[in-house]
């Protein structure tokens, strides 16, 4: 389903209610925010993906892992898939 929505002066958008009700999108819920090209990838945060995202910190955090170095090596992903 296809909706067309109206970016706010303050960058903000609304969801329409049909698409969180569909989703299950409360007003507590998190969503991930991705671009890929032309395109912006929403994405609900269930509390598995919580879960994986504190494992992850915990042990970024135990082997001095900083978030740079993550989007750093985020980065030269991207770089390197859409080089192809």
């Amino acid at each position: 389903m296809t909706k067309v929505i109206k970016v706010t002066s303050k960058g903000q958008i609304t969801l329409p209610s049909e698409i969180r009700e569909e989703m299950g999108i409360d007003k507590d819920n998190y969503i991930a925010v991705d671009s890929i090209g032309d395109y912006i990838i929403l994405k609900k945060i269930t509390s598995k993906l919580e879960e994986i995202s504190k494992a992850f910190k915990k042990e970024a955090d135990s082997k001095n892992i900083t978030k740079k170095d993550i989007e750093k090596a985020i980065e030269e992903s991207r770089e390197e898939v859409w080089a192809e």
